[in-house]
């Protein structure tokens, strides 16, 4: 059996469902508010930033004119140029977003590899990539154009590269990191006698150690080759017809190499 209830109860029972129903809403209604009071916090503190920021770019000055050392290399170049693709590194850096400080000459510095920067700034002067005929350092400047973020030279690299390494000669020293500059690649492949098969890099100190016993491990027995060593800014060798071996006679150096400055 159900007990039936009487109007009195049932008067109380939809009283109390609505102050229960009320109570959600309310609850709602001030977890909502605090979501916005949060949001309202939040978007309160960025404005902030974004003024104090523009109060900093309202001291940050770039001359017309800007000298540059990449590594080691000086350049001398303008802002018109180093911001002319804003989607760069180089337009960042130079755009007055970040606090930029020279060094003591004048100069900014860029912890680089400079040896071809000379190209990723004559292509943003005149958005053409324009290269030496035969030049073998294409994938170095790839990796530069990475880092400097500069897709129209990326695009024209990556297209071309197939083609380069199908059409380009072997080249000796292209994998050496001691003969870099491709004057002094020129000149000693000019002294070397002609070679058949392909130039490849046996060994490497840096590498694979300086031991005689790890560079007799890579180089013993491999026909000609040529030997590059630096000492302090100074790189010489030599070049032998004779395999090396592990024994203390040198092979005969038919051509010992002029020493390079590096």
């Amino acid at each position: 059996m159900s007990a039936q209830r009487s109007p009195n109860e049932e008067e109380e029972g939809s009283r109390s469902q609505g102050l229960d129903d009320a109570d959600y809403y309310i609850k709602q209604v001030k977890d909502a508010f605090e979501i916005l009071q949060r949001e309202a916090t939040r978007l309160r503190q960025e404005q902030e930033s974004i003024d104090s920021m523009s109060k900093k770019l309202e001291h940050v000055h770039f001359s017309s004119t800007v000298n540059l050392n990449v590594g080691g290399h000086c350049f001398k170049t303008s802002i018109q140029t180093l911001t002319k693709d804003p989607n760069t590194m180089l337009a960042a850096m130079f755009s007055g977003k970040f606090e930029m400080k020279p060094c003591e000459d004048g100069a900014f510095f860029i912890d680089r590899d400079g040896t071809h920067f000379r190209f990723i700034l004559n292509y943003l002067r005149t958005g053409k990539l324009t290269l030496p005929e035969g030049a073998t350092f294409l994938k170095e400047l790839l990796e530069e154009a990475e880092f400097y973020q500069i897709q129209g030279i990326i695009d024209e690299l990556r297209a071309s590269e197939h083609i380069v390494q199908a059409s380009k000669p072997d080249m000796p020293f292209e994998e050496s990191v001691l003969l870099r500059n491709e004057n002094h690649q020129s000149v000693l492949k000019g002294w070397l006698p002609s070679q058949e098969g392909k130039w490849r890099l046996l060994y490497r100190a840096s590498r694979d150690g300086f031991a005689a016993a790890a560079f007799h491990s890579k180089c013993d027995n491999k026909g000609p080759t040529v030997t590059i060593v630096k000492s302090g800014n100074n790189i010489f060798g030599g070049f032998t017809e004779e395999s090396w071996t592990n024994s203390s006679k040198f092979p005969n150096f038919k051509i010992t190499l002029a020493c390079f400055n590096s």
